[in-house]
Parts: C-alpha cells; sequence; structure tokens
C-alpha cells in the first residue's frame, strides 16, 4: 500500500495493512482506528464510516493476493466488520462501497468478497439493495440511475436473491417438522426466512419503482425528464422491475406448493425411489449378462462390427 500525500489516512491504512499481514491479535488494531476516528471528528467526518472504510480497504489490499487471502482476512477480523457495519446504515454501505472501490476494474472479484461478507452476516440481503437501488444513505452505489446499465450491478442483486430464495426453498423441501417443541421453532423459523425474502423483493420493487417513473429523487434533482439519460435510465428501471416481479411470482408460487405438499420430500418416498433405481439396476445388469453370452455364441458379431465403425 503506497503512501501519498494527497490520499487522506494513507498512513494509517499502512499501519492497518502491517497489521493484517503479520496476523496481529485483534486489540492492536484499536490504536490505529482510534487514530483515525480521532482525525475525521476533527475534519467533520463520520468517525466510524471513515474508519470502516479504511480498514476496509486495508483488508481488500493485504487480501489482494489471492481470494483466499482476502477471506483468511476477512475471517481473523469478521467481528471487528460486523460491529462496525451493525452500528449504523451508513457504515454497512461504506463496506460495501470500499471492496467495490477498490477493485473498480475487476467487479467480478468485489461481488466475491461481497458474496463472503453476506455469508458471514457482516452485511444483510436489504444492505445490498440499499446500496444498489435505494440510495437511502448518502454512501451508495446508484451513481444517480447509472448503475442499472451495469452488468455487474445486476449481477450483484440477482446473486443476493438467489441466496435468499434458494435458503427459502432449501427449507421448504425439507421434511415437514414434527409437531413437537423443536418443530414448532422449524415452522417458525421457514416463515421468518419467507417473510424476509418478501421484504427483500418488496424492496426491488419499491427503489425499482421509482427509476422506472423517474421520480426517484436523484434523477429529480438531475433534471426534468427530458434528457435522453433519464430515458435511458426509465426504460432502464422498467426492465429491471419486469425481472424482478417475474422472479417475485415464481418464488411465491413455489412457497404455495411447497406449503401444500407438493415439493417436499417424504423418507417413505426416497427408500421407494432407491428402490425402484435399484430394480432398474439389476435389470440393466441381467441385460449386459445376457449380451455377453449372445457375443459369445457369435451372436454379437456385428454388434461389435458396428462398434469399430462408431469409433
Amino acid at each position: 500500500m503506497q503512501s501519498t500525500t494527497d490520499t487522506p489516512f494513507s498512513k494509517e491504512g499502512q499501519e492497518l495493512a502491517a497489521l493484517l499481514k503479520r496476523k496481529a491479535p485483534d486489540e492492536d488494531f484499536q490504536p490505529v482506528l482510534d487514530s483515525i476516528q480521532a482525525q475525521a471528528t476533527e475534519q467533520a467526518l463520520d468517525p466510524i464510516v471513515t474508519s470502516t472504510d479504511v480498514f476496509m480497504t486495508a483488508i481488500c489490499w493485504a487480501g489482494s493476493k489471492s481470494l483466499s487471502h482476502v477471506l483468511a482476512c476477512i475471517d481473523r477480523t469478521k467481528t471487528r466488520l460486523s460491529d462496525a457495519a451493525s452500528s449504523s446504515p451508513a457504515a454497512r454501505a461504506q463496506v460495501i462501497s470500499s471492496v467495490m472501490n477498490y477493485w473498480s476494474a475487476h467487479p467480478g472479484i468485489a461481488l466475491s468478497i461481497i458474496e463472503k461478507l453476506l455469508n458471514y452476516s457482516i452485511l444483510t440481503p436489504l444492505s445490498i439493495v440499499d446500496w444498489t437501488l435505494g440510495a437511502s444513505t448518502p454512501i451508495n452505489g446508484t451513481q444517480g440511475g447509472a448503475a442499472l446499465g451495469q452488468a455487474h450491478m445486476y449481477e450483484l442483486i440477482t446473486n443476493t436473491v438467489t441466496k435468499v430464495s434458494g435458503r427459502v426453498r432449501l427449507l421448504l423441501t425439507s421434511p415437514s417438522p414434527s409437531p413437537s417443541a423443536d418443530g414448532a421453532d422449524e415452522e417458525q423459523t421457514r416463515e421468518k426466512e419467507i417473510g424476509g425474502m418478501r421484504d427483500l423483493f418488496r424492496a426491488i420493487n419499491d427503489a425499482l419503482a421509482s427509476w422506472a417513473s423517474g421520480s426517484k429523487d436523484q434523477l429529480m434533482e438531475e433534471g426534468d425528464g427530458s434528457s435522453d439519460r433519464e430515458a435511458m435510465i426509465r426504460r432502464w428501471g422498467q426492465r429491471w422491475q419486469r425481472v424482478f416481479e417475474r422472479l417475485a411470482a415464481i418464488e411465491e408460487t413455489f412457497v404455495g406448493e411447497a406449503k401444500s405438499g407438493r415439493w417436499v420430500v417424504k423418507e417413505d418416498e426416497g427408500k421407494g425411489k432407491e428402490s425402484k433405481e435399484s430394480k432398474e439396476g439389476k435389470q440393466e445388469a441381467g441385460k449386459e449378462e445376457a449380451g455377453k453370452e449372445k457375443e459369445g455364441n457369435g451372436e454379437g458379431v456385428q454388434v461389435q462390427d458396428e462398434d469399430r465403425m462408431v469409433e
């Protein structure tokens, strides 16, 4: 990490990167972060957001050798990152911005890192949607709506939706819980995950509806809606909205069918399927044995010649 006089907090960033490289204990990071927060307060900046930016950027640099390196850095600092991200929506948005800005030339790597941060619950699905589409905080990736025309932004949202809906599908297709206390907890978990998925689709739709209609604040501030750029953003918003409305309808249909028992795999059915497959396997084995006997009697010569032609 190179130091430049015009890069704020470059000295502290180098110190954090050095601590990460030598796998220093967690308490060694605090004095450096305290220094960043004190300087940020003097400069009328949000101290938590600023320190989170420097810290996350240092993690990206220290782990830039490979994806496994950055994952190791995140794993060692996940508690501190989680505390910082949960302190405010702006701090959580800053985590995403720091990753996306550092890997702006390679957005695919940035998406992989954000996926891991989501797995660690440092980020939430709703925070990713808000950063990409909602722009409820000054730190966001909407770029005034231009993000709607970028493939990696679309991939970021679809990856998030797939992860959430996949979790719901897994819970719904597992065997039905027993009417015990544990069964009640499982059912509660299912309903909670379904509610979370619906909230996610609702947040996506609300954000896209604003872009599609041209009523988004960021869009209205830039013009009167008559420019080519604004028309393009509205069209992209409409396209995105159609896609995610269809996805939401598909997942709602799956939830309804799963609750009626259509997609639940029962243990007895699994055994029956296994028994059927075993029976078919034995039949195939019997056919092979019969074929070998025919070949021994000369009946398989023509078949063998045809095989050679194919070869």
